[in-house]
């Protein structure tokens, strides 16, 4: 606890906002993302907007992995079932973004549900491969058949230029406003993710993840608990995938593949898991790095040299020799240092 700073009751302790230097850095940090898309250029805006939608998705993925310890491979797949559910909503029923997203978040929902089942009998590995199972049946199987075309709607699918958040009211279609409509969403689920932290739902997701055993000696139900983890985690991802099909206009399998899952794994250990502000931290970091240095290496190199996967690859083995927990830990190591320079104590 920073020297002068104390506690008087519990709920103070537990609050969002805790210290003084949050407080500072909230009110110097808050208007920089209100600001930005009418000093940066469209490219940047357009950048920005997609951190903000993956940060929703790789939100998800941090419920379902740091939270409750199961491994995921099936981002791609979930953001596939929400992107093409949602651009039913809008194209055919004509219902609006809004409800769009809520339909689309639900049905992803429970398509992890059901996919989690196995979660009762087996953990780890073999959980991980029921989700990989969904990726392939889902991304590689079921979207790109043209017999299922009555359930998915098509194979290739397009949004229209504008779409109302409410039916037609309210209407969104150019980048600065796709840019705030994105920013809230990140910011509603982001401070739905810091509360659930702090709730039982959390705590037990954590005792299962540390020792499903001692859990349920506890009489935490790990079958139920899990299954919820998936729902929550799903949900998020099914938004993104809906905001996702919004951001790009078009959609096709090719956007979904496992690559997709990958790149939301090194978002997430490279910003650090268990922390909110890691996911954000992570997602912004790799998606500038892709922007800037992996462009210019490739303008650099000659055509078709494929560094993409080096390049990711590398930055993976660095973090983990230098800090495995993350760049969020490693600025808390920096801050702490800074609190007692010029001293060792």
């Amino acid at each position: 606890m920073p020297c002068g700073e104390y506690f008087t009751s519990y709920e103070e302790r537990m609050g969002l906002i805790r210290w003084r230097i949050e407080r500072v850095a909230l009110v110097l940090g808050l208007p920089i993302p209100l600001i930005a898309p009418f000093v940066l250029t469209g490219e940047l805006v357009s950048v920005f907007t997609l951190v903000f939608i993956f940060g929703i998705a790789v939100l998800g993925l941090h419920v379902m992995l740091s939270y409750a310890g199961e491994i995921v491979l099936a981002q791609g797949a979930f953001m596939a079932i929400g992107a093409y559910t949602a651009s039913r909503i809008v194209n055919e029923a004509g219902l609006g973004l809004l409800p769009a997203m809520l339909i689309a978040g639900l049905m992803t929902a429970s398509v992890a549900t059901a996919f989690g089942l196995p979660a009762g009998r087996v953990k780890g590995f073999y959980v991980a491969i029921s989700t990989l199972a969904l990726q392939f049946i889902a991304v590689q199987f079921f979207f790109r058949r043209g017999e299922f075309e009555a359930i998915h709607g098509g194979t290739q699918q397009s949004m229209p230029g504008e779409i109302g958040l409410v039916g037609d009211a309210l209407a969104i279609g150019s980048a600065n406003e796709e840019y705030f409509f994105a920013l809230l969403m990140l910011v509603v689920f982001a401070l739905l993710t810091m509360n659930l932290s702090r709730t039982g739902i959390a705590r037990m997701f954590r005792a299962l993840h540390e020792n499903d055993l001692s859990a349920q000696v506890l009489g935490v139900n790990r079958f139920r608990n899990k299954l919820l983890a998936y729902a929550i985690g799903g949900f998020m991802v099914g938004v993104a995938g809906a905001l996702y099909t919004i951001y790009i206009g078009f959609i096709t399998p090719e956007f979904f593949s496992i690559d997709i899952t990958l790149l939301h794994y090194m978002m997430l250990l490279l910003g650090g898991m268990g922390r909110v502000w890691g996911v954000i931290l992570g997602v912004t970091t790799v998606e500038l790095l892709n922007h800037y240095i992996l462009q210019t290496l490739i303008d650099i190199f000659p055509e078709g040299t494929s560094l993409e996967p080096m390049f990711f690859g590398v930055i993976i083995i660095v973090v983990l020799i230098v800090e495995p927990k993350g760049l969020m830990a490693a600025l808390g190591q920096l801050k702490e240092y800074l609190r007692k320079w010029p001293y060792a104590y």
